[in-house]
């Protein structure tokens, strides 16, 4: 796929868009608004705050080059991010959902020393609001390190794998390339706001502040958890919503402004985008993953079960087992290792996914993880590709199937669901659309915040929980 190259910034994007236009909106919080000029104020206070940490001081030798921050989406937290970007430091976020004990082997096994929250920093204002509505003590313009988009910038954890997270290692440049190819598909423009309704710590959330400065566009930072997401994308114009979030917009009605949704996450039904659509919401889907910056390839979502053509900027191969392979302006530096940076390939990065060209459409087509197939009755299962049948019926929001060890099949699969489903109807329809090694021998309700990992489910979380279930299979 040809490249298309973003904008060569002499500076930091937000400094670009302040002397571009400085009262313009950069940012909705709720209903205030901040200008370019005001987050720019608010990014260099941070900035002469943060170096005049504690942490900034403890040890002389000990120069500061990465700092993991913990914190989701409020303001505070893309500001002390920017911040440290200003301040020549890599970043890392980090889930505030993670025990202070797997946290400090994480830190431990990254390279990283320096650990910051917001409450560390600043006491007694309200972090969800401009620095300017506070009484802080005022500082001069902080020094600005130079922007060079080469440079490696950013770290993100990657999900769903066995054993500690890895650090992915991006530069402004693979972050750029990543949002200029997706706009070659999906319009999005200065005067378009998309809403931040996914987590920083996650490469989908922090793609969304990337597209964002590119543009110079608006940014709307609010609360998106349960039926508050329907009041926070009131002004949106663009979301990037998990399937049970875009069903909780088609049951409660799409706010106006709302006009563009990218969907990732888990399995998409057909039904539910076609709710959509009707409301006058454009559904997008695609693939992608944290090493290859978010997305990889995109489409308007239209019943057919691929992921649509790969994006400038990318290039995608199969092997000769049909394991998909990547590289491209997008492609991660490395793994971050005890501080240092170990590549992650000298020519195509290997992904584990199985794909396959649609000949109708010329589209990728993903069948699923390669660590994912099992064997059952001496056939081999691919979930995802199960999962793509029957989570066409009515009801179900996401679906997850997985093996459980049978003394005479070896594996059998049991379905995991969300949504409004009986499950005996759901078991013998599903006898009629599947042959039988890959029709689920039970099914289970999804349980509330199990196998959460980042905005997607985490099968190795789900399998933990559903070894500990009483399931009564036939023999």
């Amino acid at each position: 796929m040809a490249s298309i190259q973003p904008i060569n910034f002499p500076t930091w994007p937000w400094l670009h868009w302040r002397e571009q236009r400085a009262d313009a909106t950069a940012i909705v919080l709720d209903d205030v608004a901040v200008s370019w000029q005001q987050l720019c104020r608010d990014i260099s206070r941070a900035q002469n705050t943060l170096q005049r940490h504690p942490f900034q001081h403890s040890d002389v030798q000990n120069h500061i080059e990465r700092i993991a921050i913990v914190g989701d989406n409020r303001y505070c937290d893309l500001v002390n991010m920017l911040a440290s970007w200003q301040s020549g430091w890599q970043t890392l976020m980090v889930n505030p959902a993670f025990s202070p004990e797997f946290q400090a082997t994480l830190l431990e096994d990254i390279g990283i020393s320096h650990c910051l929250s917001f409450d560390d920093v600043f006491t007694n204002v309200d972090a969800s609001l401009p620095f300017e509505r506070h009484d802080l003590t005022k500082y001069d313009q902080a020094p600005v390190v130079s922007f060079i988009s080469e440079e490696c910038l950013t770290l993100t954890l990657t999900s769903g794998s066995t054993g500690l997270p890895k650090a992915v290692v991006h530069t402004a440049d693979n972050h750029l390339s990543s949002a200029a190819g997706l706009f070659s598909l999906m319009p999005f423009n200065d005067a378009d706001c998309w809403l931040l309704s996914l987590p920083l710590f996650h490469v989908s959330g922090l793609a969304i502040v990337w597209r964002w400065l590119l543009n110079g566009a608006v940014l709307k930072i609010a609360e998106t958890k349960g039926d508050t997401l329907i009041c926070a994308l009131d002004g949106a114009t663009h979301a990037s919503l998990v399937p049970t979030q875009l069903q909780r917009v088609v049951s409660l009605g799409k706010p106006q402004s709302l006009r563009s949704v990218l969907l990732g996450g888990a399995a998409i039904p057909q039904p539910l985008v076609d709710d959509a659509e009707r409301m006058g919401i454009q559904c997008w889907c695609g693939y992608g993953m944290t090493e290859m910056a978010s997305t990889i390839s995109a489409k308007r979502a239209d019943g057919r079960l691929t992921v649509g053509d790969v994006l400038p900027n990318r290039e995608v191969r199969l092997s000769d087992a049909g394991e998909v392979l990547v590289k491209g302006g997008t492609l991660a530096a490395g793994y971050m290792v005890k501080g240092e940076i170990h590549p992650l390939t000298e020519h195509w990065f290997a992904t584990k996914d199985k794909a396959r060209w649609c000949d109708e459409s010329h589209e990728l087509q993903i069948l699923g993880r390669l660590d994912n197939m099992f064997v059952c009755g001496g056939e081999n299962v691919q979930p995802e590709a199960v999962e793509r049948v029957l989570g066409q019926f009515e009801g179900v929001l996401q679906l997850i199937i997985l093996p459980v060890d049978h003394e005479r099949w070896g594996q059998v699969p049991v379905a995991v669901v969300q949504g409004r489903v009986e499950h005996d109807a759901f078991l013998e329809w599903a006898k009629q659309q599947v042959p039988a090694y890959q029709c689920p021998q039970a099914v289970l309700s999804l349980p509330e915040n199990v196998g959460v990992s980042g905005i997607k489910l985490s099968r190795n979380g789900l399998a933990q929980w559903l070894a500990s279930q009483p399931l009564p299979l036939p023999v």
